[in-house]
């Protein structure tokens, strides 16, 4: 992106383009692997979503196909699958060269474009359950139109949490707070953004009441919301993030999409830093959430 924007569209189009990169599974491959060496190199432990659903369109997109013709079977088996298993290979040969703790997230649009390959999709990922670590539910979310989520949507999720029980949902940037109400209806542990939680003093209150993590990412807010964030800055005194932090709400650090965003994990560190954000308190969150993603403690000395 080359500066902020309050069309949404902008990104949208960074992120088609980045796609075509998606040319074959084993171009996939070789993308996550770079992926995930340079998350290790930047990090003591990881956690990188996969957009399976966007990528398999994508890759039968690039074969000259019409993906909607392609039988949802199909799109899961000789598709999605062959994706979700390079992506797999990737994260187990750098976790196998670094050392580093990395896990993998299951990403699903709220556009939700066909729910035939979406249940295909989700019998299939089903199977590999104990690779990954949970579901997040992503997209662009501009005001009300795609809020609340779609019912089968919803029955989708419902069926994959038996065995991805962990569920992180976007909200709370693009659209206010009202989408952040919305999202913990449907008990999420995690919400990706949020920071327009700030909004609203009752949204706080149940956030730190209910132990949600919110997954604060300061350049995508920069570039994605330019005039809210000003706002929220003036009202707070701040950043969100370290406004967020005071409301006793937990909060840890994303990079959100680093390529087109021009960011880097180690940025937004920086960054957060810069902005005055409690990194003690940052990193304590982000190690509570890592242990309740995986059940074990991230290694090394939590900071003092």
């Amino acid at each position: 992106m080359s500066g902020p924007t309050a069309d949404p569209a902008v990104f949208y189009d960074c992120i088609v383009k980045a796609r075509a990169a998606y040319v074959s599974v084993p171009a996939i491959g070789a993308l996550a692997t770079h992926a995930f060496r340079e998350a290790a190199a930047e990090t003591d432990g990881f956690e990188m979503r996969l957009s399976l659903f966007s990528m398999t369109r994508t890759l039968i997109e690039q074969q000259h196909q019409r993906w909607r013709e392609v039988p949802p079977l199909v799109f899961a088996e000789q598709y999605a699958r062959p994706i979700l298993l390079a992506v797999l290979a990737a994260r187990d040969l750098v976790f196998a060269e670094t050392g580093v703790p990395m896990v993998l997230r299951l990403g699903l649009s709220r556009t939700f474009e066909s729910e035939p390959h979406y249940r295909a999709l989700a019998a299939m990922v089903r199977e590999h359950a104990s690779a990954l670590v949970g579901l997040d539910i992503l997209g662009i979310v501009a005001g009300d139109d795609r809020e609340p989520l779609p019912e089968a949507l919803l029955e989708i999720l419902e069926l994959m949490r038996r065995d991805l029980p962990d569920l992180t949902i976007h909200a709370g940037e693009l659209a206010g707070p009202q989408s952040v109400n919305r999202t913990l209806e449907l008990g999420p542990r995690g919400i990706g953004h949020g920071v327009r939680s700030l909004e609203d003093p009752r949204t706080l209150e149940r956030l730190a009441r209910e132990g949600v993590t919110l997954e604060v990412c300061p350049t995508s807010n920069r570039l994605l919301i330019p005039a809210e964030l000003a706002a929220l800055e003036r009202v707070h005194g701040g950043t969100p993030l370290r406004a967020l932090q005071q409301h006793h709400v937990h909060c840890v650090l994303g990079s959100d999409d680093p390529t087109p965003m021009g960011t880097s994990f180690s940025a937004e560190v920086e960054l957060a830093r810069h902005l005055g954000v409690d990194m003690a308190r940052l990193e304590r969150d982000s190690r509570r959430r890592w242990t309740q993603i995986t059940g074990q403690v991230l290694p090394g000395a939590p900071a003092a």
